[in-house]
């Protein structure tokens, strides 16, 4: 069955828009964090790490972004056809979608914060010569708690890509409900 979704079942242009671009960061983070990890200590490290860093605070400022814009303008119902499992899957995945996206970045601001750039400064450097402040008070015996946290959550991250896109795919093309068509850019029918 081709369910064919009218405007008011559809996200709207914002939430739609703040959703594809901070995905489009998320996967810039993922690939510029594996690749600073694996470098050695220097410069060119710390560039990519500044890259880190500033895709890390841009994604945080985004998704607060979203989830107030969420907040104002809730998201479509989901059809009254769709399970009471899938409904609780889908809560439940949003939900932690947002405790990544605002958690990541805030444990890795907690971490440098409480890391050996703390010493000498209060701010932390981002790309082109910007800075970011470094959160105040932190003691420096949070730095391993926060990193751990922080490479959890990465790790969660990638369970709820996948889980994302299989639900995708799912609703697609096993159930063929165009679910999909719930987000732009992707066609109501």
């Amino acid at each position: 069955m081709i369910t064919r979704f009218a405007e008011k079942d559809r996200y709207n242009a914002v939430a739609a828009g703040l959703h594809w671009l901070i995905a489009l960061l998320l996967f810039a983070e993922i690939y510029v964090g594996w690749t600073f990890g694996d470098m050695e200590r220097g410069a060119a490290r710390d560039l990519w790490f500044d890259w880190h860093k500033t895709v890390g605070i841009t994604i945080l400022i985004l998704s607060l972004a979203r989830l107030g814009w969420r907040i104002a303008n809730p998201p479509p119902a989901l059809p009254a056809r769709t399970p009471r499992w899938e409904r609780v899957a889908a809560g439940l995945s949003h939900f932690g979608f947002y405790v990544v996206l605002i958690g990541l970045p805030l444990t890795g601001w907690a971490a440098v914060s409480t890391g050996r750039a703390a010493l000498t400064s209060d701010v932390m450097s981002l790309v082109n010569g910007l800075s970011w402040p470094l959160i105040p008070g932190l003691p420096r015996t949070l730095h391993g708690p926060m990193e751990g946290v922080h490479e959890l959550l990465v790790k969660v991250t990638y369970a709820l890509i996948v889980l994302h896109v299989v639900a995708a795919l799912k609703h697609q093309f096993l159930d063929k409900d165009r679910m999909a068509g719930r987000m732009w850019p992707f066609p109501r029918r």
